[in-house]
């Protein structure tokens, strides 16, 4: 099976957060709350963007 280059994880304690970057958009999540808002401070400081809301639906093509 191949590697998929545009998935990024990282464990944090007994938390993790998942990336997943196509194109130009990111979704990413988090088992732990802080995670995702220190993630999200991470990327705005360095790039502009803006957040669509929390994920409902997810189609993987």
């Amino acid at each position: 099976m191949d590697n998929d280059t545009t998935l990024f994880c990282k464990n944090h304690k007994s938390h993790f957060i998942i990336v997943q970057i196509y194109v130009g958009d990111i979704i990413f999540g988090a088992t732990n709350e802080s995670l995702c808002e220190n993630f999200l401070k991470l990327m705005q400081d360095e790039f502009k963007m803006s957040m669509m809301g929390e994920l409902k639906f997810f189609l993987g093509l």
